[in-house]
């Protein structure tokens, strides 16, 4: 009997690989052949549409493994933009369609496309945006006031009622487990160890919160109020005394032109363009005409290279991770930022960077790689959604610093987060530790000894030298006096619209506008320009494996999880991350900061 379920076995499994092979051979040439495809059919009269349904990437791979399979974004906001600047020249292209059925990009990320959508209005042609029966929240209600028309479906949800964030607190946790941490930090409002040392936000981090969300409420007001002509101190005043909370309400409030069934926002854009019949085009299949195509010269001489900066900054190279944790690592920005340096092609640099911050060091080595490279040629950072604390010390070297009005910013501080557990193992697990040692401070990483005050002072002068090399980069980088950094250094987090005032910032715009910028630096006369992104894009296996490992973890967390779940999982890596810088300086933002 145990020989036949020993065969049954056997036979099973291997008819399991023989069906994973065949699988990955139809794949494969699958996927060969869409990356074959010619360039793209654009009928006349043809609308262009932007289905928003999710995250909108800073770039993504052209995978053909996941345009296979479906999943994921069809485009980036590379492909986006560039389709609304083609499509405002092709004249095939009579209007563009704005489908919104969710908007989780960050806030500016949407600045960036909104600025797209109204460069492509001063073509003439007509912007409709539409919403679905999964309803409308401020994003999406922000990304669609850039239209011409905005058009719901009847009893549809509607939000807009302002905006808040919330932090998660882990010292009530720490004291039940025994866990003692030992912070060390600079600046007032270098919020990143409150989690570790209390259980409610301090004063001078509520009030930087505030401050960034009375700069983001400011701007959605202003914004919405301008796209649908109605004044900044009415949005605010419907969100503060009368919320927003239905498709009806946003009608009679004047936010929507009017409720409509899918069939008949079809009917209202074909009236709009003067179209007999609605012929679309969507962003990822048009991403594929070329520029000359629809009717725009490229500059010939030389490039723009588009070097890319996203996640929590870490040395060394990149590290393979399970799930969809993103990381900047040190080497990869380095090479890239070299090879950007040496190439005769390349004319001038943007780095535009989307990051919270992180290793200390790590970001050292990378603004002395971007402060290399601008000692050669112009080099423009592009600040996306954050670019705080690390990774503003590396845009710190660039010669112009570009940021959207709420892009979160600054946070000028750093700190050492240390842990001793020996009070957790030995009381819940039974395990004590005893050691010989060669200096009185060779265990002082080792995560199971209390500090001693010595300990404690060389710990903070450390983190102070740090503090002070990133000031001096900071200073030095804007042309600044020292004294003035430090007034609004601190640790304290800034809005990209406070920045510039403060002089963090210099321009507020686009990643479109830091290429231009760019371009004129080095002589590059009119766009639009030839952009080379790095670092390279990876090799198919590369993008073939962590495709199929990013989409079973997506997979299973969304069939084993509910949404308050997933909320209490993002929590728990945020904790994971923060407890996995024990023994090092960081300059990174506390937690990840969302407006809700």
């Amino acid at each position: 009997m145990r020989f036949l379920s020993t065969l049954l076995a056997s036979v099973l499994g291997t008819l399991i690989a023989l069906g994973g092979i065949i699988v990955f051979f139809v794949l494969f040439f699958f996927a060969i052949a869409l990356s074959s495809e010619s360039t793209p059919t654009v009928q006349p009269s043809s609308v262009l549409v932007i289905d928003v349904n999710g995250d909108i990437p800073e770039r993504m791979a052209n995978d053909p493994i996941a345009q296979a399979l479906g999943d994921g974004p069809s485009f980036d906001m590379t492909d986006a933009n560039s389709a609304l600047r083609k499509a405002a020249a092709d004249e095939r292209i009579d209007g563009v369609w704005l489908r919104i059925r969710s908007a989780t990009s960050g806030w500016a990320r949407l600045d960036d496309l909104r600025e797209s959508i109204a460069t492509f209005k001063e073509s003439g042609k007509p912007v409709i945006a539409s919403g679905t029966d999964a309803g409308m929240g401020e994003k999406e209600l922000y990304l669609a006031t850039a239209a011409d028309s905005v058009f719901i479906p009847p009893v549809s949800m509607f939000q807009m009622n302002g905006f808040y964030t919330s932090q998660p607190f882990f010292s009530n946790a720490l004291e039940r487990l025994d866990i003692e941490p030992k912070i060390v930090r600079v600046g007032e409002f270098k919020a990143a160890v409150e989690p570790f040392l209390r259980d409610d936000l301090s004063e001078e981090n509520r009030l930087q919160l505030q401050a960034l969300l009375e700069s983001q409420n400011d701007q959605f007001s202003e914004e919405v109020g301008s796209g649908r002509g109605m004044e900044a101190t009415e949005i605010r005043r419907l969100a503060s005394e009368d919320p927003v909370l239905s498709a009806e309400a946003a009608y009679e409030a004047g936010l929507v032109d009017a409720l409509l069934y899918p069939n008949e926002i079809e009917d209202a854009i074909r009236e709009r363009t003067g179209a007999s019949s609605l012929t679309t085009v969507g962003v990822s299949q048009y991403a594929g005409v070329p520029a000359e195509e629809a009717g725009l010269s490229v500059a010939e001489n030389g490039s723009v290279a588009v070097v890319y900066v996203e996640g929590n900054i870490v040395p060394g190279g990149e590290p393979t991770a399970f799930g969809d944790q993103q990381t900047a690592a040190s080497e990869p920005f380095i090479e890239a930022m070299n090879e950007a340096r040496t190439s005769s092609d390349v004319y001038a640099i943007v780095v535009r960077v989307n990051s919270p911050g992180g290793s200390a060091a790590a970001s050292e080595v990378m603004w002395n790689a971007l402060r290399r490279a601008a000692n050669e040629k112009p080099v423009i950072v592009s600040m996306g959604d954050v670019a705080a604390s690390g990774g503003y010390y590396l845009a710190a070297g660039a010669d112009t610093i570009i940021a959207q009005e709420n892009t979160i910013t600054g946070s000028i501080g750093v700190f050492g987060v240390f842990f001793n557990a020996s009070g957790f193992l030995e009381n819940e697990l039974g395990i004590t530790f005893d050691a010989v040692q060669t200096s009185p401070y060779a265990d002082i990483y080792s995560g199971v000894q209390p500090f001693r005050d010595d300990e404690q002072q060389r710990l903070e002068e450390s983190t102070r030298q740090v503090y002070d090399t990133f000031l001096k980069r900071v200073a030095d980088g804007r042309g600044m006096d020292r004294s003035a950094v430090e007034e609004i250094a601190g640790g304290r987090v800034w809005s990209g619209r406070d920045a510039q005032e403060v002089g963090l910032v210099d321009e507020i715009g686009s990643l479109s506008l830091a290429v231009q910028r760019a371009a004129e630096a080095a002589n590059m006369g009119e766009g639009p320009y030839r952009i080379r992104v790095l670092p390279r894009p990876k090799t198919f296996f590369e993008r073939f494996n962590e495709s199929l490992n990013t989409s079973v973890h997506h997979r299973l967390r969304a069939l084993t999880t509910t949404e308050i779940e997933r909320t209490f999982l993002e929590q728990r890596q945020a904790l994971e991350r923060l407890v996995g810088t024990h023994g090092t300086i960081q300059a990174r933002l506390p937690v990840d900061i969302r407006f809700e």
